[in-house]
């Protein structure tokens, strides 16, 4: 007359899992909204000016739901850096593989139009980054440890473009350089489209494998 018990745990649990299903999705829909409102205020007002209160109103969220999320403002700003670089890791993305593939000049064009495309996506945003570290330390250090992860990719990219070998540190150095978004801006404000920025890249690339005798 009466489920066994397995079966009416069963049919206890099935509604909390649904309901932590669904505070698990609401959690998440929330965070996207704050992390797209934060950006755009990042973006339009810079780092000093935009306030964690700023952003809930922004993302029709209570102020303390971002707490919720991001501890502080600097956590919320890496989210939105790293939302406008690639939801895919780095590493495993299809472009940023293809740099291995092709001719010299076919994987140094690969990697210009990867670069490019990670710029277009994020270089804004990281500069509000840029203009934090000047005043906040926890800034600073989130930058020096961002600025880390770049260079540790742009020797994995290096090591692609020249087919796998280990590229000399003298060259993945250069290439970070001048690969650098102060750079990118730098010519932009100089009047440089990003077709410009890109085919230039190029022969940074050549010029730098050339150099340092790390020919593919």
């Amino acid at each position: 007359l009466y489920p066994q018990y397995s079966e009416v745990t069963r049919l206890n649990r099935m509604p909390r899992r649904y309901e932590s299903s669904v505070r698990a999705e609401r959690a998440g829909e929330n965070r996207d909204r704050l992390v797209s409102a934060a950006h755009g205020l990042f973006l339009r007002q810079g780092w000093t000016k935009t306030t964690m209160t700023q952003v809930a109103a922004a993302a029709g969220l209570a102020r303390p739901t971002v707490y919720l999320h991001f501890d502080t403002k600097v956590d919320l700003l890496i989210a939105c850096i790293d939302t406008s670089l690639s939801e895919i890791p780095v590493r495993d993305r299809a472009d940023y593989q293809a740099m291995g593939k092709g001719t010299p000049l076919q994987r140094a064009a690969t990697a210009a139009r990867w670069l490019r495309g990670a710029y277009e996506r994020s270089a804004s945003i990281q500069r509000v980054l840029d203009d934090a570290a000047v005043s906040t330390p926890e800034a600073a250090q989130a930058q020096t440890r961002m600025e880390q992860r770049r260079h540790d990719e742009f020797a994995n990219a290096c090591r692609l473009v020249l087919g796998g070998r280990l590229p000399p540190n003298a060259l993945v150095d250069e290439v970070w350089a001048l690969g650098s978004r102060a750079m990118w801006f730098k010519l932009a404000e100089c009047g440089w489209s990003p077709d410009d920025w890109e085919a230039w890249f190029v022969r940074v690339v050549l010029d730098a494998t050339h150099t340092h005798g790390a020919k593919g």
